[in-house]
């Protein structure tokens, strides 16, 4: 069997690929609508991407491999939607998760209030959240004459829920990958 455009030898050598990868990380991706959460996956995927997106509508799934100390791992990414309507739908995305990342906009302190809900939700659907490294991303820190959310206060928020904390600007490209890195390591700790 062949499939479309892939000669044998091609099929091999992607098998060959998926082989050499470390285990599969299944990661989630929660927060409030508009933080930046499809952005962010968008530009680790693809820094050549633009910037212009559409609300996520439930669920978006992706992969993505990454390299970390010379070992590839398989990324299998949640982008899940921040409306309220969604959010039942959202419980099975929790099954099997091995890190979350919770994100919020630094210039709306609303996404930064309602974190103690997200944080309700991953204790209330994720079996493994006390083992499972989490990670708070404070999204849009190029737009500093916007900020409304102090980044000592959000370090000392993700210290008190015993998470990592990273700024991030999915316009500007910063920190991204250093983000998704950082929980893959705190993974293998």
């Amino acid at each position: 069997m062949s499939f479309k455009g892939l000669t044998s030898s091609s099929q091999e050598k992607r098998a060959e690929r998926q082989k050499s990868l470390e285990p599969s990380f299944k990661l989630v991706m929660i927060g409030d609508s508009g933080v930046g959460k499809s952005c962010l996956l968008e530009k680790l995927l693809d820094l050549s991407s633009t910037n212009a997106f559409i609300s996520t509508i439930g669920v978006d799934v992706r992969t993505h491999v990454i390299n970390v100390n010379g070992h590839a791992f398989k990324l299998q990414v949640w982008d899940t939607g921040g409306q309220q309507r969604y959010r039942p739908v959202l419980s099975s995305c929790y099954r099997n998760v091995h890190g979350i990342i919770m994100v919020f906009d630094v210039t709306n302190v609303k996404s930064f209030a309602n974190l103690p809900q997200w944080i309700k939700e991953v204790k209330e659907f994720a079996p493994n959240q006390g083992v499972v490294p989490k990670l708070l991303i404070g999204n849009k820190s190029d737009l500093a004459d916007r900020r409304e959310v102090k980044q000592e206060i959000a370090e000392a928020f993700a210290k008190e829920h015993s998470m990592s904390y990273i700024e991030t600007s999915a316009i500007a490209t910063t920190n991204i990958r250093e983000a998704f890195m950082a929980l893959l390591q705190s993974n293998n700790d």
